[in-house]
Order: C-alpha cells, then structure tokens, then sequence
C-alpha cells in the first residue's frame, strides 16, 4: 500500500515537473505574453485540465519551474565547504551558472536561460529574483554567522555576486563559456579588491 502512495507521489511530481518545464521553455523561446495554457499543457504531453489540477495559471507554473531550479544553485552553494569563503563559494556557483549558457533550452537552469532569452523574464519579474536572493541570503547568512533582519552584510554581498552574474553575461552574450566564466572571475576579484577605481 505505503508502495502504490510513494509511486503515485512520485508520478504527481514528475507530472508537475513536466508541466512547469514546458511553461519555461515556451515562455523563454516566445515570451510568456505568447503562451497559452492549451500549448503548455500539448508541450508537456497531458491535458488542460490536468494543467489547471496542478497550477492555476501560467505565472504560477513558471513560478514553480524557477524555484525548483533555483533551489539546485541554493543547494549547491549550501553544500561548498564550511570553511571556504563566501565570495570563493558564490564565484563557484555562479561559474557553473554561466558555463551552461550554451547547452539547449530544457538542459539549462532557468537563472542562466533567463538571462540569455533577452527576454529577461527574470528581471521583468521581480518577484522571482526576489525570492532567490532570499533564498541565497539565508545561506550566506549562515554561513558568515550574521543575522540577515539586522546586519547588511549577507543581503549586500548576495546582491553584489548576482550583479556579478548579469554583469558578465550583459558583456559578454556571445563569449565562450570559458570566456564567460574568467570574466566573472574578475568581477570576483573586483569584489574581493573592495571595487578599487582602474586606471
């Protein structure tokens, strides 16, 4: 019995999954204003009822298919070294980020497909780039042992590595991966220096 629940959990997952990944790539290829649920739903090979049974919008299937994505970046950015630093371990993350902005839609997570679509779905929704600074804060807050309600400190320095991220790829959309990913090894190092003025 425990193993017929367990596997039709594991469908409704693999069923919601599917649903929001199609909502994402459809969105990233023509825009969210262009996608219809009946297109979401034909793309992710179920019905328009079963869309409507997991999400009651096409905002919230791609809210869902962000966030799940996001929490693979969260994560891995948890799971760096205790006794690395901060900076160290974002510029890990964020390299990863940038590296997989050639691979094909649908093998790419949404922070990096967001930000090449030129759609800029991400930056045009703030909600979403709210949430994962959020997200990214809470870890950065605990790994320097500051309260993020009180101090500045681990909002600030998420906001910097993700101006870091958009910098490198507003620079450089046609760059290599292992263009992309020195460019953001030196925007790290500006951070790290305290941004001094370049002559």
């Amino acid at each position: 019995m425990q193993e017929t629940i367990g596997l039709r959990e594991r469908k409704k997952t693999e069923t919601r999954t599917a649903i929001g990944q199609a909502a994402l790539r459809l969105a990233l290829l023509r825009g969210i204003e262009h996608v219809t649920v009946e297109e979401v739903a034909k793309e992710a090979n179920v019905s328009t009822r079963t869309f409507h049974n997991y999400f009651g919008s096409m905002s919230e299937a791609l809210t869902a298919a962000w966030h799940d994505e996001v929490v693979v970046y969260v994560d891995a950015l948890r799971d760096r070294p205790s006794g690395e630093p901060i900076l160290d371990s974002l510029e890990h993350v964020l390299s990863s980020v940038v590296a997989r902005l050639d691979e094909p839609l649908g093998s790419v997570a949404p922070p990096a497909a967001m930000v090449r679509s030129g759609v800029a779905i991400l930056w045009q929704r703030t909600e979403l780039l709210g949430e994962a600074g959020a997200l990214i804060t809470d870890v950065v807050a605990q790994r320097t042992g500051r309260d993020p309600k009180t101090d500045i400190y681990p909002q600030l320095v998420t906001e910097a590595a993700l101006a870091a991220l958009t910098t490198t790829v507003h620079l450089a959309p046609a760059a290599t991966s292992a263009e992309r990913v020195e460019l953001l090894g030196r925007a790290f190092e500006l951070l790290r220096a305290g941004l001094p003025e370049e002559r």
